[in-house]
Order: structure tokens, then sequence, then C-alpha cells
């Protein structure tokens, strides 16, 4: 923002926007609940961002808007993934305005090549939604912004190959020229009238202003005035422009009379407020303003005091607009972000038939959305008709992050081959490509034991206890009161296993100790070899110890166990 406000503001009037339209069809890519709201910040510190939330997404609004300016000596990977990251679980949408550095008086005038630099900082972010809204820089017509002198011709060469590069990294960014300073005069070198410096960017650039604004989406504009931005949408028709902007009030306002001194010139806060709620009733309906963003949450200095949302040297006092605007009915946005699941389990190929499974699958969020089930999200079964099933609850799964969730899935007495799909929803809608999961369900399986007593010769009886477990150490077979003749055994109805899996295998016998094998289950006959059981277990805890010795001590008869037979 530039200091251009005194003397003009008798004549300033707010531009705050807030919709309850649902869809904004004429713009590609722009449609769903739109939260108008939004709020311009000085910094993107935790606590603003905080209060940025609680003033735009109240009175049933959600996903508003945060203007945040990113420096260019001020690109930090880890700290604007952080930022982005709170603005995230905030449900607040960034629009990023760039900028270089500030030295003796103006902004560094950027050049072409820094485009490169900046595409790839901006692209090794993971952006809260779909669509990446950047600002190419600020008040180009205003010296002190460029280097100290306007020059048309330049910054449109600058935001081409800035429009160009970032589009070349990624179709997703929402690219918008810098908004005007459109009360500047024209007083060269130090300021241009709004309409003259376009029509000498439109000029120099390929192809006029239509070709200049082939790689932008929106309009970005500085409405202190109520007409700024209908003004601006005419010029650009009248210019040639055929292109349907959407609209980002990313500054507008007026100042309170509160600050470092008090201003009698400046209407109080609460006047302030007053206004702002009766605007709201004449712009509700146009729908080609998208967000707006009013100047300045925080600011508690000069120049910029008596705009400043929060009470200066007050951590969490605001003055009356705050709370005027924070009551205003707002909607429930709902913008687009891009859902996009891993799946890093193996599902199973083959199971058997009326068989119960608990199947543990990873999945991990390589998307923009946070999970949840509070959220809407679920994983649901396609085509699954013959089976029963129901999946764990979707615990919270932040970007990047992986949890596991369970099916629960049960087969019924079909065996044959199914074409199953996992499919990733979100209030009932469909997000991701189904992740196919051919399947096949198999017979019961049988399994053929070998068994031996040391130190008898033959081994019978019929109290052997067999036990299946799977990698979490959960009995998923069991087998009591097993016969066993001459060292055999088998079971015909071993069920709720995983064709080719790997299990443990155990077999028991009172006063022996416990007998296991890994083995991999086969589709049919499954032949398996246990060591010999010793009987050194007469205390029957699995295990030998010296209270074995006791209990043996206690009961000799015992030791007929020794004897062969």
């Amino acid at each position: 923002m530039a200091k251009r406000f005194w003397g003009v503001f008798p004549f300033l009037v707010v531009f705050w926007l807030v919709s309850t339209q649902a869809t904004f069809a004429a713009f590609e890519k722009i449609d769903g609940q739109n939260n108008k709201f939004g709020i311009h910040l000085a910094v993107a510190s935790e606590e603003d961002l905080e209060d940025a939330a609680a003033l735009v997404n109240s009175a049933g609004g959600d996903w508003g808007y945060a203007t945040v300016v990113i420096e260019e000596n001020d690109r930090d990977g880890r700290k604007w993934q952080d930022v982005f990251d709170k603005m995230r679980r905030l449900h607040l949408i960034p629009i990023v305005r760039l900028a270089t550095s500030h030295a003796n008086g103006s902004w560094r005038r950027p050049l072409a090549e820094d485009a490169v630099s900046w595409a790839d900082f901006l692209d090794s972010l993971n952006w809260v939604i779909k669509n990446r809204y950047v600002v190419l820089f600020n008040e180009p017509n205003d010296g002190r912004e460029w280097g100290g002198s306007v020059d048309p011709e330049n910054y449109g060469k600058v935001a081409l190959a800035f429009a160009a590069t970032l589009k070349e990294k990624s179709q997703d960014f929402f690219i918008l020229p810098a908004g005007f300073n459109a009360t500047a005069p024209h007083q060269l070198p130090q300021y241009e009238r709004e309409e003259l410096f376009l029509r000498k960017m439109a000029s120099a650039a390929p192809g006029g202003i239509n070709g200049f604004f082939t790689n932008f989406d929106g309009w970005a504009s500085h409405s202190y005035q109520t007409e700024t931005y209908l003004e601006e949408i005419n010029l650009l028709k009248r210019l040639g422009l055929k292109k349907n902007l959407p609209v980002f009030v990313t500054e507008a306002g007026w100042p309170h009379a509160e600050g470092i001194n008090y201003a009698y010139r400046f209407p109080p806060s609460l006047a302030v407020g007053q206004r702002l709620r009766s605007l709201f009733s004449q712009l509700l309906g146009d729908s080609r303003v998208i967000a707006v963003t009013p100047f300045i949450l925080n600011y508690q200095g000069e120049p910029f005091d008596h705009f400043s949302f929060r009470k200066l040297g007050s951590p969490k006092e605001f003055y009356p607009q705050y709370q005027i605007l924070q009551e205003q009915t707002k909607t429930k946005g709902e913008p687009r972000q891009e859902q996009k699941i891993a799946m890093l389990s193996k599902l199973p190929e083959k199971l058997i038939k009326d068989s119960t499974y608990e199947i543990p699958i990873e999945i991990k969020n390589e998307g923009q959305a946070i999970w949840g089930e509070q959220e809407g999200y679920a994983l649901k079964l396609t085509d699954s008709q013959d089976f029963e099933y129901f999946f764990s609850q979707i615990p919270e799964i932040a970007p990047f992050q992986q949890n596991t969730i369970k099916l629960f899935l049960k087969t019924k007495d079909k065996i044959g081959k199914f074409d199953l799909s996992l499919s990733f929803f979100k209030n009932e809608k469909v997000l991701t490509s189904p992740l196919p999961w051919p399947l096949e369900v198999v017979p019961l399986v049988k399994v053929k034991l070998t068994v031996k007593l040391f130190p008898k010769k033959e081994t019978a009886g019929n109290d052997f206890k067999f036990l299946i477990y799977d990698e979490k150490e959960r009995v998923i077979f069991e087998k009591t009161g097993l016969e066993i003749k001459n060292g055999h055994g088998e079971i015909e109805d071993v069920r709720n296993l995983a064709i080719g899996q790997k299990y443990r295998l155990v077999i028991l016998k009172p006063f022996y100790l416990p007998r296991q094998e890994i083995f991999t289950i086969g589709e049919k006959e499954n032949n398996v070899a246990f060591k010999p059981l010793l009987p050194f277990d007469f205390d029957e805890d699995g295990k030998f110890s010296g209270r074995d010795l006791l209990s043996l001590l206690k009961n000799p008869g015992f030791l007929k166990l020794f004897w062969p037979r």
C-alpha cells in the first residue's frame, strides 16, 4: 500500500464483500461454495493467523482468505510450509503477494530472470488448496514500488516472464497482476495514472492486452473507493480485453481515528464498522468478486496504525470494526483441494470362504486436505455384494503423514474370482480413482500335522490344541480337542487365513512345552511338521522354570510322561 491516502479520505468508502452465492460458473477455476471474507496480514505469525481465522470464518463461515506477503529474502521453505500447514488447519486460503527487498525508500525492481527461483520456491510448497493464488508484486504505477520510477513496459515484461514460468511449473498457479494505486496522478517519473500505465503496458506486450493476460487468471484490485474495481473492469474492456477475469480485492478499507495519536479527521472504528455493515447489502450480489482482504489486521506503528484492526499495544484486543465484521453472516466455503491417497499395504489376493478377516491397510496422505472421519472422509468397497465389511474410522491424517486403518471383512459361502475396488470418499463423493482389488475366494484349507512327544515312540491323544497367530499376534484360528494318531493329525476346515501369507502355527499338549513353526499357508494341503514336544511344563505356564521342578516334586506321577509307550 502506498502512502497516498492523506487528503483523499473524506471521499473514501471501504469496500468489503461477502457472498451467499453458491457457484462461480463463469470462472473455470473457481466453483463451489465460496466465503468471500478475508483479511490482509502484515506478518503471517501464528497469533495473527488465528485471529484472522476467528474473523473470517465466524458466523457460519468457513475457508475465508488471507493475503500474505513473501519477500525475496524470506524464502524459507520450512517456515512458509509451516505457515501453510497452519492455514490449512485454520481453513484459511492464502493469497500470496510477491515482494523484492526494500532499500533507499523504494522496493527493488525485480528482473525477468528472477522468475525461475521464485517458481522453484513456490512450487516446492504444498499449498493449502488446489488454486495457488499469486499476486505479482505491488502498485507498479507508484515508483516507490518499482525501483524508484514507474516503467509500464518493464513491469509488463517482468510480469509476463513470471506468469509464464509459474504456469510451466504448474497449471494450479492462479496468477494475478499487481493491484494498482488507483488514485495515482500523472506525475512522472514518480507516478502514473492507472489507465495510462495499463495502455502503455498492453501496447508493449506481444498480442496486446489479450496477449498479456494469456497466463493470468484474475484481477487484483486495491479498491479504496467503492467503484474502483468496477472502473478497472470497464477499463480493461475498453482496452479490448476479452477474458472474463474474477476480481480479488486484496486491499480495501479506510482509516479510523484511533492510532498512535487520535486523528479527529477520521471516523472512529465503531463508525467504520457500522459503515461496513451497511455496505454489505449493496455488494452481496456481484459474483465477479471472489475475495476481499481489507487492509490490515495488525499494524502496531506508523504509517498504518490507523488501519489496524488490532488495538495498539494490546495482544488480544481489537477495535469495534473487528467484532462488527466478525458477527456478519458468512458462507461455508468449500474450496477444491487436491486429494491423493497412497496405499502402502499389499492387499491379499486369495481368501478362504466363510471366514472373517481384520486386514490392516497403511494409507498415506499425499494431497492437500487434512483427513478425518469428522471431515466426512471414508473408504468403501465397490462391487462388494458378496461380502460383509466395514472400515475402521479414518484418523486425522495431515498431508504427507500416514496411518493404519482396518478393513473388517467376512467372506460368504460363494467361491470364485471377484473384481473389487477401494474408493476414497468425502461426504459420499468419490475423490480419487478406485484402487482395483482382484480377489479370489477359495474353499476351506486343509492342514496336516506331524507331531512327536519326546521320549515316546508313538504319539497319540485327543487333548492336543492347535493355534494360528497372525503377524499382530492375534489368534485367528483355534482347534481344541485335536486328535493325533501315530504322530499325525488333520484339520479340514481351517479358515480366516490369507493364502500365501506367513503365520505362526502352534501345537499344545498339557504338561508339554509348546512348539511352533512359521509357515506360509497354501491353497490346498499344508503339511506342517513340529519338532518333538518336551514334557517340561509341569505347571502349565507355557515355559520351563524352577516352578516346573517344584510341581514335579509335589506330583512325582508326572514322571510317567517320560516313559516311552
